[in-house]
């Protein structure tokens, strides 16, 4: 399918990218949430990727995802609000810059080691430094008290995640389960991802939680859920092939040369 001189996907294959950028365009309309549209967007383009072995989609739908972007960022306050943070939160250090600040504090503070469980974020005038620490900020708290050292092997433990997701993915008996395997596996890992990445200021902060860490029944739940559904895929491996049907032959019994 050619647009032009741009040659465009076969519309399977299309119109579920357009309908997810759509989708993700509502998310932040709508709902103003940046980490749930980043999230269905980002295991889309994977999931998407895993199916077709086709870098040519994913480019175009990280293009559909810069237009989206520059889009949202130009007609929502709420956008602008924290690609600004991004940009520089010293511009407002006591408003909307405050948390990311004292954040990129504690990691600090946190050095290689970390200052011992129990033993960071002191209180600023009887309240924490970081008032969304359970919630948006948990791995800024690790990060204090347990180091460098701690947060990557945090990052590593979700890297297990994904790791073992995918394997069961590849084992799977059929490509449902593939598909669905992949997805939770990612789900988790961009998920993790995208959270970390903006408590450490790599990209603009958004509204997500920390899989197991952050505080919600609700996230628990969805993440319980998710490992359940992996271990369920998992212990039915890979099916048998059909019994095969042998005709039975007579077997004959060899002669001995010379015998009578």
């Amino acid at each position: 399918m050619r647009l032009g001189l741009l040659r465009l996907p076969p519309l399977p294959y299309l119109v579920p990218m357009v309908a997810m950028w759509a989708i993700a365009l509502g998310i932040v309309v709508i709902q103003r949430d940046l980490g749930a549209a980043l999230l269905f967007f980002a295991v889309f383009l994977l999931l998407l990727f895993i199916a077709t072995a086709r870098w040519s989609y994913v480019a175009l739908g990280l293009v559909l995802f810069a237009a989206g972007s520059v889009l949202a960022y130009s007609l929502f306050d709420h956008v602008q609000t924290r690609v600004d943070i991004w940009l520089d939160p010293w511009s407002d250090p006591l408003g909307a810059g405050y948390q990311v600040i004292q954040a990129l504090i504690a990691f600090a503070r946190g050095g290689l080691i970390g200052t011992g469980l129990g033993a960071g974020l002191p209180t600023v005038g009887g309240r924490l430094p970081i008032p969304a620490v359970h919630t948006d900020f948990p791995l800024a708290a690790l990060g204090e008290e347990l180091g460098l050292i701690g947060v990557l092997a945090i990052l590593g433990v979700y890297l297990v995640i994904v790791e073992r997701g995918l394997r069961i993915a590849a084992s799977a008996a059929d490509d449902f389960r593939a598909i669905l395997a992949a997805g939770l596996a990612l789900v988790v890992g961009v998920q993790a991802f995208i959270i970390a990445a903006g408590t450490l200021k790599l990209i603009p902060l958004t509204g997500i939680t920390l899989p197991f860490i952050s505080y919600g029944g609700s996230s628990l739940l969805a993440n319980a859920v998710v490992v359940g559904l992996l271990l369920a895929i998992s212990d039915r491996g890979v099916e048998p092939p059909p019994p095969s049907s042998f005709r039975k032959v007579r077997r004959v019994e060899p002669t001995l040369r010379g015998s009578r």
